[in-house]
């Protein structure tokens, strides 16, 4: 989830060919060669006249953005014979994410130490230009973009985009392109894809679309189900333990409502990851995480209800003071904090609670702690019991 934080707007879905085309509708699974075809056609066109292109996903990618950019890669090399470099602004800060990267053995840049040369073409995934979380340089155009975020309208100027918001995940739409190219995925690749679909729709269970649901029929026979294990079940440093203990001391419930404010993160995504956590407490509707990460203020929404437009939420009670957006049932923002003093980062961080807290009706509630003190010693049960509880598995 680390795509949450762009700004975007609901707006007519769809794809744009090259400059001046009329837009094609969104493909469906049941649509016939020749549909799949075009889109493909369009896709490759726009790689004439150059050798190179630079595949960018956002700053901090999550399993979607890696895998479609993993397959985008593949796609470009094999059907269009250019050279693909994949890089992003940010870190890889989540285990799991790290374990994809290194499961799918694929590589990424770090944009900001390397130069994209004039005539390359930038291919942006799973984000849009000026979204304001990727590292799209200034005043480049992109020359592709292919996204399952609602469009933005600077995405209007690129050469090709296929922009899908009613998918759940953009490696959806990347295996429809493999598929229409007769390109067959290596188990490495199946299984980032297979990963990046089942992360982003939590195992097809939030924002599905008849067409994720295919695509996971096609990948996961291709797939590496111990490779997948291991990358769901990846280890994690002591600190990530420490940021959960932070987290459980700071939360508080309003209501169906879980607020977590945090200090400053470890990476840019851990406060998306915990407010996935939170959102497994009984009775929790909404859980809302916040916290600093260099000189930003990073906000992860989440929620159960299908039809909650936590984009708009998010983008109402941010207004102009950052870049927000998101989806249906997650959403996200990122405000800049340089010049403010930690006082006033506090302060802005209560009162984004307390907007978020009124538009979602529990204003005046009061709040409870997640975690109350056991009191004792904590070696042993509160009741200061001598005997021993079972042990279970």
């Amino acid at each position: 989830m680390g795509a949450e934080r762009e700004t975007t707007a609901d707006r007519d879905t769809g794809s744009g060919g090259e400059s001046g085309s009329e837009p094609a509708g969104p493909m469906q699974p049941g649509e016939t060669t020749v549909d799949q075809a075009v889109r493909l056609a369009g896709l490759l066109g726009a790689l004439e006249d150059t050798t190179d292109v630079f595949v960018l996903t956002h700053d901090n990618p999550d399993p979607d953005a890696i895998a479609s950019a993993a397959a985008l890669s593949f796609l470009l090399r094999e059907a269009a014979g250019v050279s693909t470099t994949m890089a992003f602004g940010g870190i890889v800060g989540r285990a799991e994410n790290r374990a994809l990267i290194a499961e799918a053995g694929v590589s990424f840049q770090r944009m900001g130490s390397i130069e994209i040369p004039a005539g390359a073409v930038v291919a942006l995934v799973d984000t849009q230009p000026r979204t304001g979380n990727n590292s799209l340089p200034e005043g480049r155009i992109a020359g592709i973009v292919i996204d399952h975020h609602p469009v933005r309208p600077e995405t209007a100027a690129t050469t090709f985009s296929d922009v899908r918001p009613e998918y759940g995940a953009s490696c959806s739409i990347l295996v429809e392109y493999l598929r229409a190219a007769g390109l067959e995925p290596d188990r490495a690749l199946a299984t980032a894809l297979f990963y990046g679909i089942q992360s982003e729709t939590m195992d097809l269970g939030r924002e599905v679309s008849a067409a994720d649901v295919e695509a996971s029929l096609y990948l996961y026979p291709r797939s590496d189900p111990a490779s997948i294990s291991r990358i769901r079940h990846a280890r994690v440093p002591a600190s990530y333990l420490q940021s959960v203990h932070e987290a459980l001391e700071r939360a508080r419930g309003y209501g169906g409502v879980m607020c977590v404010p945090m200090g400053r993160l470890d990476y840019p995504d851990l406060g998306a990851e915990l407010a996935d956590m939170f959102m497994r407490v009984d009775g929790v509707e909404w859980a809302i995480a916040s916290g600093r990460y260099h000189d930003d203020l990073l906000l992860s929404v989440r929620t159960y209800q299908l039809e909650a437009h936590a984009g708009d939420l998010v983008r109402q009670v941010v207004r102009g003071r950052g870049s927000a957006g998101g989806h249906g049932m997650l959403a996200g923002a990122q405000l800049p904090l340089k010049g403010l003093s930690d006082a006033e980062v506090d302060e802005l961080v209560a009162s984004l609670f307390e907007e978020f807290r009124v538009v979602l009706g529990v204003g005046g509630d009061e709040g409870r702690s997640i975690v109350e003190p056991r009191g004792g010693s904590g070696a042993g049960p509160e009741s200061g019991a001598s005997g021993s509880a079972e042990p279970s598995e």
